[in-house]
């Protein structure tokens, strides 16, 4: 009968009976390996509880001192057969038999090799090994004198060809059990191959099982929010994230449209586009994330849609944090580097002699801190905002740019819903592209004007400079997406990126647009009443 000739039950039928057996087969020879695995751990286990009795035997011990090997083939010969091992020998420190089953063997060295760890550390251990009765399973332990000195070691042994005839019966009726199983196998095989006759992606119902489980767990152990629809539109999966972020219940949205939990998220739009969405912002019932989103294919068939994605909120304090750590650093080495210059002019004035020179300069820094510090304590009550625009001046010296801040500015405390890093991040990078700006377009006019006003019912932040003007051929909605920037070179494309994301988040303003004779007039409109998103 030919293999191709068979139908698929026929087929299944041999398969399922033979496979059976072979795995029987295995299985009992496993088995059989475990059992006499066992067996010779638990007669090894034995050998050294017994072996380290005999070793504290202080009879024992006192015939090692002695050497006496009559007196120590006599007391071990009982332990040997109260406790049916094959031999019980003892060894001097060096490892000669001064005990032995054998009478003729005592006085030659001990076989097998496997005394070193006995004799040189005193540990106690089961070994395999071949001696002169045979290969045998030994426990080994020192012998200690009363000084703790290591004198001899002791060695009790089963050999392996008596575990073998043990367990020779246990192995025929394994054989025997496996000829009945496969017989049985082979009856429900024929009862069974028409269940799988029907083709399940190539698993088994318990593999697919078993996949379901360990998807739904890694689901639920995602910080990022994670759904999927079918090519319907029919939410199919929704994690525990997800859940959370957008106040979905998942019992009553899965297996239902999309759009009835969630109408604004326009993932449907995958099904006709079939095109990946990466880094999107999207408001879910009033949240805010951030996404990515993939069409899902199978065999080149369209099958659904996944999207994964994150709160803005976390995104953005991220941003924030790093802006306010770059602008701090900036402000240090600012600092840093005016202060050297004017050491450097200092000691350079006093090796001339010029000492008139050091007290003037000397006088006009103290009077030109004085003047900003003493403004900045009285118009600015925000400490991060008063150490922002000190930096910054600092910055702009060292440029050979002149930050002046209107003498009319002033910022009370902050309302309780704005963020002092908010307001960092934005003046800090207003004011950095003010300088960028100010020193490509070379003019002779180094002014940046700042004005700060928190009179009315928003907080105004606005900064003019002498620059190049806003860019031609980039609207200014483009403008404040991420990574666009008229700057050459990377890293550069964030700071409006930013700014945009906290007025937006603030539901305030932002402005811009060019002087009337030079320049960019950036104006940033900050809400004092509360309504963040």
């Amino acid at each position: 009968m030919q293999w191709q000739k068979l139908n698929f039950r026929r087929r299944l039928l041999i398969i399922m009976t033979m496979s059976g057996l072979l795995e029987l087969l295995i299985l009992s020879a496993l088995g059989f390996s475990y059992i006499k695995k066992w067996e010779s751990q638990d007669l090894g286990e034995k050998a050294i509880g017994v072996a380290e009795y005999i070793a504290k035997t202080p009879s024992i011990i006192t015939a090692v001192e002695q050497k006496n090997p009559q007196l120590l083939t006599e007391g071990t010969e009982r332990f040997r057969q109260a406790i049916g091992a094959a031999f019980i020998v003892i060894g001097d420190n060096n490892g000669v038999r001064l005990a032995h089953p054998i009478a003729e063997r005592v006085g030659l060295p001990m076989r097998g090799g496997d005394n070193i760890r006995a004799l040189t550390e005193g540990k106690s251990y089961i070994s395999y090994a071949k001696g002169s009765m045979g290969h045998s399973v030994r426990g080994k332990t020192a012998v200690f004198d009363s000084r703790g000195e290591i004198i001899g070691v002791v060695s009790v042994g089963y050999l392996l060809t008596g575990i073998h005839d043990k367990l020779l019966p246990f192995l025929t009726f394994l054989l025997a059990m496996a000829i009945v199983v496969v017989g049985a196998n082979g009856l429900l095989a024929n009862l069974l191959a028409k269940r799988f006759q029907r083709t399940l992606l190539g698993f088994e119902p318990e593999e697919i099982g078993r996949l379901y489980a360990e998807k739904d767990a890694t689901m639920s152990t995602l910080r990022e929010g994670v759904l999927s629809i079918d090519n319907q539109g029919i939410l199919r999966s929704i994690n525990r994230s997800a859940c959370g972020m957008l106040g979905v219940d998942a019992a009553r949205a899965l297996n239902r449209p999309l759009s009835e939990s969630l109408p604004e998220s326009s993932l449907e739009r995958l099904l006709l586009t079939r095109q990946s969405e990466h880094d999107i912002e999207l408001y879910f019932n009033s949240r805010v994330v951030i996404a990515n989103r993939e069409p899902l294919f199978q065999n080149g068939v369209l099958i659904g849609a996944v999207s994964s994605f994150r709160l803005k909120d976390e995104i953005t304090e991220l941003n924030r944090q790093l802006s306010q750590v770059t602008q701090y650093a900036e402000l240090l080495r600012a600092q840093t580097h005016e202060h050297r210059n004017k050491l450097n002019t200092i000691a350079g004035l006093v090796q001339l002699g010029a000492y008139n020179d050091v007290f003037k300069l000397i006088g006009q820094e103290n009077q030109h801190y004085e003047a900003l510090i003493k403004f900045l304590r009285g118009a600015i009550e925000e400490p991060l905002i008063a150490g922002l625009l000190l930096g910054k001046s600092e910055r702009a010296r060292e440029l050979g740019l002149q930050l002046v801040i209107d003498t009319e500015s002033c910022l009370s405390a902050l309302p309780e819903h704005i963020v002092p890093e908010d307001v960092v991040t934005i003046l800090g990078n207003l004011i950095d592209n003010a300088f960028d700006a100010t020193l490509a377009s070379h003019s002779t006019d180094t002014f940046i004007h700042l004005h700060l006003s928190d009179y009315g019912n928003d907080l105004i932040l606005e900064v003019e400079d002498s620059g190049i003007g806003l860019p031609e051929g980039i609207s200014q909605h483009d403008l404040l997406q991420r990574g666009v920037s008229t700057k050459a070179g990377d890293n550069h494309g964030v700071g409006l990126y930013l700014i945009n994301q906290i007025v937006s988040r603030y539901n305030g303003q932002y402005t811009m647009e060019d002087r009337e004779s030079v320049g960019t007039r950036m104006t940033v409109y900050l809400p004092k009443t509360a309504s963040i998103r």
